[in-house]
This record gives C-alpha cells, sequence and structure tokens, in this order.
C-alpha cells in the first residue's frame, strides 16, 4: 500500500485544481478532507481524472478552501 497526502488551496468555484500526487500509477482510491468548515462537502474530485500523476479537484464554493487530498494505491505495482 502507498498512499500521499497533499494539503492545497482550492479556486474559486468550477475552476479545476490540477493536483500532483506522485504515485507514478493512477490511485485506486483517494478521498478529501476539508482542513476548514468552509471546505466541508464543497470539493471533489472530478470523475476520470485520476492519472498517474496527477489529479483534478473543483471547488463548489465562492471563495479559496484548503484542503487535504488522500491517495492510495493499494494492490499496484510499481517499476
Amino acid at each position: 500500500m502507498i498512499w500521499r497526502r497533499i494539503q492545497r488551496r482550492t479556486l474559486s468555484t468550477g475552476v479545476t485544481l490540477t493536483v500532483t500526487h506522485g504515485l507514478r500509477m493512477a490511485p485506486e482510491l483517494w478521498w478529501i478532507e476539508p482542513v476548514s468548515d468552509r471546505a466541508l462537502g464543497r470539493t471533489r474530485v472530478v470523475p476520470g481524472t485520476a492519472l498517474t500523476n496527477t489529479i483534478n479537484i473543483v471547488n463548489s464554493i465562492q471563495t479559496t478552501a484548503t484542503v487535504d487530498l488522500f491517495v492510495m494505491l493499494l494492490k499496484g505495482t510499481l517499476y
């Protein structure tokens, strides 16, 4: 099992932010934890964007918010 924790500040409403996670493989599991109450339930991963080194998140609130993004690779093999 390999995992990464990345803390990022999201942009305003509807702007996609590309986050580099560095797993070198597409993550099998990801979740977002808000750092403050302002981001609670307002940031999501854009479907189909979990790639080998990046994942896209988008915010649905009118201001910026700081979130922790966790990505995990459970049974993948790194070469």
